[in-house]
């Protein structure tokens, strides 16, 4: 009789537990589902033979940036250059800032495009951080919308995501992050993360700001440009129309730290191999002309936008 109690018992017990847990099971339910809404409405995954951007007006600079284009769309040529594969395109709201990056991803022949629509969520994060791991036998663009307010917001674990993404991507051929920005300082954590910059036509831009270098610092940079100048010519790169000691001066007069000395060097080599690729030289030159390029794509300054209502990350149709 006691063992037929118990066990009624036992069964009452199961039942008034499963009873009690059924609520919690339902929230979880229901917080799932929302979850994977929230994450479909951030993220998404289609195929760049689809896509059929609008770039009225941005032809110019797209031809201007044919150079990277043709790195994205075949990096052998490109490959023994130390760059990260992020762009920023820089512009005010609503100016084509992910039509050109689109653009690009087709003129570069990309399969994929994986656009996060908004950076600050992490969970969108985490899962374009899985679809580009999933893409590892395609040609994917990571595109990171109004990637500034990311960096505007104080979430710490949101920015190691971020990070986490951007550094699993940095160095892989088949992957190019492209991030837009309405908002950009100098100097800034958004400045180191990209080494390359486009701003769209019609950004007010400002001049270089004051760079307070010191003496000791300026003897540093002077070293890392001959090192750089000298990496680049032992690789076959010839100036052209200017010395040594001409483009160390050029370049010591807009540069703050080591990495823009990298990225501006790269990327003139970047011009100088797509001049010879298209015939319109005969050798890997550095003239004044790539150098200046190259300047302006490293070292930007924009005037930020008069702010009317607080941020809010692009939608589908900036």
């Amino acid at each position: 009789m006691w063992d037929t109690l118990n066990n009624q018992l036992l069964l009452l017990a199961t039942l008034i537990g499963a009873i009690a847990s059924v609520p919690i099971l339902v929230e979880y339910l229901i917080d799932r589902r929302k979850r994977k809404e929230r994450l479909s409405l951030a993220l998404d995954d289609e195929a760049v033979d689809d896509l059929h951007p609008r770039v009225a007006g941005l032809d110019e600079l797209l031809a201007e940036n044919a150079d990277l284009i043709d790195r994205a769309r075949d990096p052998a040529p490109y490959r023994p250059l130390t760059l990260g594969n992020e762009i920023l395109i820089l512009g005010r709201p609503q100016t084509g800032k992910r039509s050109l990056a689109q653009r690009i991803a087709k003129e570069a022949r990309f399969d994929r495009l994986v656009t996060v629509y908004n950076p600050r969520n992490k969970d969108a994060l985490a899962k374009a951080k899985s679809l580009l791991h999933g893409h590892k036998r395609k040609k994917a663009m990571l595109l990171l919308p109004r990637i500034d307010l990311v960096f505007q917001d104080p979430d710490e674990d949101l920015r190691a995501e971020l990070d986490a993404l951007i550094e699993t991507t940095t160095n892989k051929e088949n992957v190019l992050v492209v991030g837009t920005a309405v908002e950009f300082e100098a100097d800034s954590e958004l400045d180191n993360v990209f080494g390359t910059k486009l701003v769209l036509p019609g950004t007010p831009r400002s001049e270089d700001p004051a760079r307070h270098v010191g003496e000791e610092a300026r003897r540093m940079l002077t070293q890392v440009i001959r090192f750089y100048l000298k990496d680049a010519t032992d690789a076959g790169f010839a100036l052209a129309g200017m010395t040594p000691d001409e483009f160390v001066m050029r370049v010591l007069q807009r540069v703050g730290n080591p990495a823009e000395v990298e990225d501006i060097v790269a990327l003139c080599r970047t011009r100088s191999i797509h001049r010879r690729r298209t015939g319109k030289t005969t050798g890997l030159e550095i003239d004044a002309d790539v150098l200046s390029r190259a300047m302006d794509r490293v070292i930007v300054n924009v005037d930020a936008p008069p702010r009317r209502n607080p941020p809010h990350a692009e939608g589908r149709g900036a």
